[in-house]
């Protein structure tokens, strides 16, 4: 395990095709599985996932006397409960969230009006979610059994299901939900069902912002086997019907319920100290007393966040073949990059990308190790350390106190490790070499 194997290579099966009898898109990928073992295999996930799960909630608040932070679910109910008092969410009240969040807030109202205990809705939304990590959890499975086999897919399977800072905000936060749907793109995607995969990624959009992201290099992938100009009207088959329905009958009500999306941008919240940002200011400022500004450096993050995503789009492009590990490599450097370069941040956006970092660091142990090292971080950042030693706004110590430096320190080693894990499974010399040797 401890050795890479060489899955650079396109993969057989039969290009150009849409699969699109339900179910059957599985045979050739099991056609040299037993189906038995993988129901038992993904069996045994589920109950890891869920103990996993029960278990953050014990040690959490039993051993590290910390709290199950459910502020966000409190705030869900808060605007389901308007509805019911005749007030529309966009019209007659702002909403950050993007239509399709109702669908697990109207669902987890029907306990709360049968059993009248707020209780009964924290549980639900809880369900719900635990439910959406499921089908990712499946997606997982899915995915690396069809770009390895059945070994590495129930070691990425294993990954996600015992990771437990991910784990933690499944059941504090809405997140999964999107999640769930982005892949189940990626799946559909890899298997041959475009139009599958560009329905879900939009349905994710108008459940969150970020799996849009995912377009332009699914577009990119599967062009290589139509055309460019192809795969954008096919997007727009999806995705003009689905804004009609869901976005367009808002903005001709109201027009600044585009607010909802301008949102994501953070255009309107300060630097985070728990962001990389931040962290390059304490040093370049708080320490080196450089006179640069928290605006300016952010403006650098920014840039060389395009910059990436150029370079990303030019390997989606250049890439010889139609290769889902490549995929899976370049969605995992966008999303991070999203969570990397901004000034603002949500220990939660950690659900984002855990499903595609499991998928790539099950082929050696020692990014395994280094995968549970991140987890044991984004754990203590939150909820440990959130309000002894920062909150989204400021480090709680003063500037040149111990718990100032230990609290930079931590933020320090945390990226530090992030990055080597991601240089570690994305592996860029390989990339750079299969495209540099294609255009010799």
């Amino acid at each position: 395990m401890g050795k890479k194997r060489n899955t650079e290579k396109e993969l057989p099966g039969k290009k150009g095709k849409n699969i699109r009898e339900p179910f059957t898109f599985l045979n050739e990928t099991f056609e040299n599985v037993e189906k038995s073992s993988i129901r038992t295999q993904f069996f045994y996930l589920i109950i890891i996932a869920i103990v996993t799960k029960l278990a953050v909630i014990f040690l959490t608040t039993n051993v590290f006397h910390s709290f199950v932070d459910l502020f966000d679910i409190g705030f869900y109910l808060e605007h389901g409960i308007l509805i019911f008092q005749g007030q529309l969410p966009y019209i007659d009240y702002p909403f950050d969230y993007p239509v399709l969040i109702f669908i697990p807030i109207a669902l987890s109202l029907i306990p709360l009006l049968v059993f009248q205990n707020v209780m009964a809705f924290v549980y639900s939304f809880q369900v719900l979610m635990v439910l959406c990590d499921i089908i990712t959890l499946g997606c997982i499975y899915l995915i690396a059994l069809k770009i390895g086999n059945q070994k590495t897919a129930f070691l990425s399977g294993l990954v996600y299901a015992t990771a437990f800072s991910t784990s933690y905000f499944v059941l504090t936060k809405y997140d999964a939900f999107p999640t769930c749907l982005l892949m189940l793109g990626i799946l559909f995607t890899i298997y041959g069902m475009n139009m599958r995969g560009y329905l879900a990624a939009t349905l994710g959009f108008f459940a969150k912002i970020f799996p849009a992201v995912a377009f332009p290099f699914m577009i990119l992938y599967n062009a290589k086997t139509t055309s460019v100009r192809q795969e954008i009207i096919d997007v727009l088959k999806i995705t003009v019907p689905c804004a009609v329905i869901l976005l367009l009958p808002f903005i001709l009500i109201r027009p600044d319920v585009i607010n909802t999306y301008l949102f994501a941008t953070g255009s309107s919240v300060g630097v985070y100290v728990n962001t990389a940002t931040y962290t390059l200011y304490a040093y370049l400022q708080e320490i080196g007393h450089l006179g640069i500004s928290q605006s300016v450096i952010s403006a650098g993050m920014y840039l060389l966040m395009g910059i990436v995503f150029l370079i990303l789009l030019v390997v989606a492009y250049k890439y010889p073949e139609k290769n889902p590990r490549v995929l899976i490599k370049i969605l995992l450097c966008a999303l991070f990059s999203i969570i990397f370069f901004t000034k603002f941040h949500s220990p939660q956006y950690i659900v984002w990308f855990t499903p595609f970092l499991c998928l790539l660091v099950a082929d050696d142990i020692y990014t395994i190790i280094l995968f549970y090292i991140t987890q044991i971080f984004a754990y203590i950042e939150f909820p440990l350390m959130f309000g002894t030693f920062y909150t989204n706004l400021e480090y709680v110590n003063p500037v040149g106190s111990g718990g100032w430096y230990m609290t930079l320190l931590f933020f320090t080693l945390e990226y530090a490790l992030l990055l080597i894990l991601m240089y570690m499974v994305i592996r860029p010399g390989d990339l750079y070499g299969k495209i540099f040797r294609r255009t010799e």
